[in-house]
């Protein structure tokens, strides 16, 4: 019984000093050394562009009786006179009821790129705003205004930089097409009819960028630093419609359950039960990254996920948020094929000033 312990015991120790020693090593990559590029960019005139798109009041709305279609008009009606390089040079089409689709003929058509973004915004309570959201007020350096993040600020960068590289006289190398939608609020059909419409041409993308994380603090454990996430999948939505049937009574008598006790029993237990964890390649590859530059104690979780995998989703379950979120997709993050390509090939989101710098690199090399 004695030797039976003994080797018990060893065996932990060897255990821990393996786990110790993985988490001692657990240092970042070496990276590349990525030289400077500066682009002159006028930012007054971006930021002024920009204030200009947030003035223009593009709420959607599930009621179309509420939707005020003059504002979209009017953001449509805008773009032309902010960015005249753009539309004497490319060619412009509506698509659907609010999807516009610019084309920026390249020298070949064999892998095009579509940046992505929509110019519709969620409802406002402008009472509860420190700035009114609708006015484009740029104060010390902040621009304030419904649509700054979600999501004109991206359609901005892109329209800023096809502007600025059309300007210089650049020619990508294969087509890049804008494809923008005024009703993604409301998981409206343009965006699908963009879709469907390059799809009938025969277009397939070699990259499709859009809105799809952010520049985040605080979200990953034991992460200090600021990190930039970049998504590369997408949950699907699913509405449940839940019923219930009982016997008539009065209110003075009421049954032990009532219905409504019933169901909210029933969305309980929906919420009791979501999808089993699972950590896909990328989220593996994210852990792995991002847990090199933890406090030391989640260094010894993220070095050793080959055991402490429960206690990640644990973890994450109790951070709840964008974190638990990605151990509960279940998209296949790699499938490629033809009728999901729109969907799954890498998205990003692109923060604040770095929105043009980054979309000119990616357009010279498109």
């Amino acid at each position: 019984m004695e030797y039976i312990l003994m080797i018990l015991l060893a065996l932990i120790l060897i255990f821990i000093a393996v786990v110790i020693f993985r988490a001692i090593m657990f240092k970042p990559k070496t990276q590349e050394k990525v030289e400077a590029r500066i682009v002159e960019i006028d930012e007054n005139k971006v930021a002024e562009h920009l204030a200009e798109m947030i003035r223009c009041k593009t709420v959607s709305r599930y009621d179309s009786k509420l939707i005020d279609e003059a504002e979209f008009d009017k953001f449509r009606a805008l773009l032309p006179k902010l960015y005249p390089n753009v539309f004497n040079n490319c060619s412009y089409e509506r698509v659907g009821s609010t999807g516009i689709l610019i084309k920026w003929t390249g020298k070949a058509s064999l892998k095009p790129t579509v940046l992505m973004s929509h110019y519709d915004v969620v409802p406002v309570i402008e009472d509860k705003w420190k700035k009114p959201p609708f006015e484009g007020v740029i104060e010390d350096g902040v621009l304030w205004g419904r649509g700054t993040l979600d999501t004109k600020g991206t359609l901005c960068g892109v329209m800023e930089s096809v502007e600025h590289l059309i300007e210089k006289g650049f020619i990508p190398e294969n087509d890049v097409y804008l494809a923008f939608s005024g009703d993604e609020e409301v998981n409206g059909p343009s965006a699908p009819a963009i879709v469907e419409e390059l799809k009938t041409r025969g277009i397939q993308p070699a990259l499709v960028l859009d809105e799809g994380g952010a520049v985040v603090e605080g979200v990953f454990p034991g992460l200090k630093q600021p990190c930039a996430l970049i998504g590369i999948g997408e949950k699907g939505p699913m509405n449940l419609e839940l019923s219930a049937k009982g016997n008539g009574g009065h209110a003075s008598a009421p049954p032990p359950h009532t219905l409504v006790g019933l169901l909210a029993k029933a969305v309980v237990n929906i919420e009791k039960h979501p999808f089993k964890a699972q950590l896909t390649k990328p989220a593996a590859e994210m852990f792995d990254t991002l847990g090199r530059y933890s406090s030391f104690a989640f260094k010894i979780i993220f070095a050793n996920l080959w055991c402490f995998k429960p206690l990640l989703d644990l973890l994450c379950k109790k951070k709840g948020g964008e974190l638990n979120n990605v151990i509960k997709l279940r998209n296949k993050y790699y499938s490629y094929g033809t009728e999901y390509v729109y969907k799954y090939i890498p998205v990003l989101f692109l923060y604040n000033n770095l929105h043009i710098l980054i979309f000119i690199k990616i357009l010279e090399k498109a």
